[in-house]
C-alpha cells in the first residue's frame, strides 16, 4: 500500500490551527497562579452533553474548582460546567494525529503551573483507591512515580435487557461488571511531558502500572447511549489521513458490529472479582480479561 500523502493545502491549514491553539494555550497558562499546584485535569470534547457534565462534576470534586479544563473542539453548545475553564479550539476535519498534538501541547502548558497533569476522554473516570486516597489530588501529592499507567476497565452493559443507565445515580452500581483491557491501561497521569501515539493508548515515555489507580471507561456501559454517540461520530468529517491510517475506526463502526461486541462480552460474564486476577501479569502479556465484577470499593466513586 502506498504511503498516505496529504493534500498540499493541509500543512498550511494545520500550521495556522497550531499557531492559534498555541496562542490560546499560552494565554491559559499565563492566567494560572505562579505557585505550582498539585494536579490539573483536562479533556477534549465535541457536542457531548450526557457524560461531560458528570465528568466535570467528578473531577472538580477530585481536584478543586479552577483546576479542570475542557478543550472544546467546536461544539454547537456546551452544558453548564461549573468549576471548569473552557478553552475553545477551531474545528476542522477530525484528525487523530492533530488531536494528539493539541493534547500534548496543552499538557505541556499546564505542567508549567502544575506538578501533575491528567488527561482523559470525557467517558473515562480515573479513581484512586478510595481506601487509601480520599481524592486524586491526594494521590498526586503522595505517589512516588513520575508517569502512571492506570488499570483500564471497560465498563460493559452486562445483559441485553437492562434499563438505561440513570446518569444522575451512581453509575457503577448500575453497571458493576467490567473487563480489564491493556488497550485501556493508558498512561494518563504524569509530571513530565508525554508524547502519545494517536488514541492515547501508549506513549514514548516509561511509566509504572499502579494498581491503586483505576480508569473506568464508560463507552460500553449503556447500549442506548453507545449507539446514539456512534451515530454522531460516524457522521463526523474525518480527515483523509485518519481514514487512510485507520485512526478512529471504532468510532465509525456500524451498529450491528457494536452490538455483536456487546453480546460477545456479555457471554464471558463471571461473578469473580477483577481484583482477584493477576492484573500486572494480564497487562504485561497484553491479555483482555473476561467480564468480571468491579471491586465493591469503587462502586460509589461516581
Amino acid at each position: 500500500m502506498a504511503a498516505y500523502q496529504a493534500p498540499k493545502t493541509l500543512p498550511t491549514i494545520y500550521q495556522r490551527i497550531r499557531a492559534g491553539l498555541w496562542r490560546m494555550v499560552r494565554s491559559t497558562a499565563r492566567h494560572l497562579t505562579p505557585r505550582q499546584r498539585p494536579l490539573a485535569v483536562f479533556t477534549m470534547v465535541y457536542n457531548e452533553h450526557t457524560l461531560l457534565p458528570l465528568w466535570a462534576a467528578y473531577f472538580v470534586h477530585q481536584v478543586g474548582a479552577g483546576n479542570v479544563y475542557v478543550l472544546d473542539h467546536g461544539s454547537d453548545s456546551l452544558p453548564p460546567l461549573p468549576g471548569c475553564t473552557i478553552v475553545p479550539i477551531p474545528r476542522l476535519d477530525v484528525d487523530e494525529i492533530q488531536r494528539t498534538w493539541q493534547v500534548q501541547r496543552f499538557q505541556r502548558a499546564l505542567l508549567q503551573r502544575y506538578k501533575f497533569v491528567l488527561f482523559t476522554d470525557c467517558d473515562e473516570f480515573v479513581v484512586a483507591r478510595p481506601s487509601r486516597y480520599p481524592t486524586l489530588r491526594a494521590y498526586a501529592q503522595q505517589t512516588p512515580y513520575q508517569s502512571i499507567r492506570c488499570v483500564g476497565v471497560d465498563v460493559v452493559q452486562h445483559a441485553p435487557d437492562l434499563p438505561p443507565v440513570a446518569w444522575h445515580k451512581p453509575i457503577l452500581v448500575q453497571r458493576p461488571y467490567g473487563a480489564i483491557r491493556p488497550w485501556s491501561c493508558k498512561t494518563l497521569l504524569s509530571s513530565v511531558p508525554l508524547s502519545w501515539q494517536p488514541g492515547f493508548h501508549s506513549c514514548d515515555q516509561p511509566s509504572v502500572l499502579d494498581t491503586d489507580l483505576w480508569m473506568f471507561h464508560l463507552k460500553y456501559a449503556d447500549q442506548t447511549h453507545l449507539l446514539k454517540r456512534l451515530a454522531l461520530t460516524r457522521a463526523l468529517n474525518w480527515s483523509a489521513r485518519a481514514i487512510s491510517l485507520g485512526h478512529g475506526n471504532s468510532h465509525r463502526a456500524q451498529d450491528q458490529a457494536m452490538l455483536n461486541f456487546l453480546e460477545q462480552m456479555q457471554a464471558t460474564r463471571s461473578d469473580t472479582n477483577l481484583e482477584s486476577l493477576d492484573i500486572e501479569n494480564t497487562v504485561q502479556h497484553g491479555e483482555d480479561t473476561d467480564l468480571h465484577r468491579i471491586p465493591e470499593a469503587f462502586l460509589h466513586a461516581f
